[in-house]
């Protein structure tokens, strides 16, 4: 029976029944995920704890069969299989091949980078070299004809007022007549 199922028997909590089996070091089978496997004998157990808990005595001083407390013992596994030394080569291959991998990737990725980056400086190069076109004043060639066209286009002519141009007034030749004029 799994942890879940004998907690829901002796009606306690999951928690509850993996703290009574690591604080009184019982000696529990477990399957291949490492979850417990208690057998009719764990159960049993398990109930001899929880009565003594209903009691009032403290988890502490709960008191098991010496057969069911788990013992701490060392194995040693000096000798490999061959399994896993097969286990323990391939394991080495693909890290080595991860390696070299992602030593690729980066290479190509620095190569991609560089590309753009010389892409870039030819294009700075070249706004540099339109900038400083834009930038060198350019005289043009002077023009002597158009530009005595220009000026004959923009020279006014002198506006007379409306009376002057009527009677004549203020024109030093027409003063010189109009005193004669006035002499006869």
């Amino acid at each position: 029976m799994n942890t879940s199922a004998v907690a829901r028997l002796l009606n306690v909590s999951h928690s509850t029944i993996q703290r009574w089996v690591s604080q009184l070091n019982m000696e529990v089978e477990r399957n291949q995920l490492g979850h417990y496997q208690f057998s009719e004998e764990d159960i049993a157990l398990l109930r001899k704890i929880q009565n003594q808990l209903n009691e009032g005595i403290i988890l502490q001083k709960v008191s098991i069969s010496e057969s069911k407390i788990r013992k701490a013992t060392v194995q040693k596994h000096t000798e490999m299989t061959k399994e896993h030394e097969q286990l323990l080569e391939r394991i080495v291959r693909l890290e080595n091949g991860l390696k070299t991998k992602a030593d690729d990737v980066v290479s190509y990725q620095l190569l991609q980078h560089r590309s753009e980056m010389e892409e870039m400086h030819k294009f700075v190069k070249k706004l540099e070299a339109r900038i400083e076109a834009l930038e060198t004043p350019t005289i043009p060639p002077f023009d002597y004809f158009i530009a005595a066209e220009e000026a004959a286009v923009t020279k006014k002519t002198k506006k007379r007022p409306f009376m002057k141009t009527i009677f004549g007034i203020g024109r030093k030749d027409d003063s010189t007549s109009w005193s004669t004029a006035d002499s006869d």
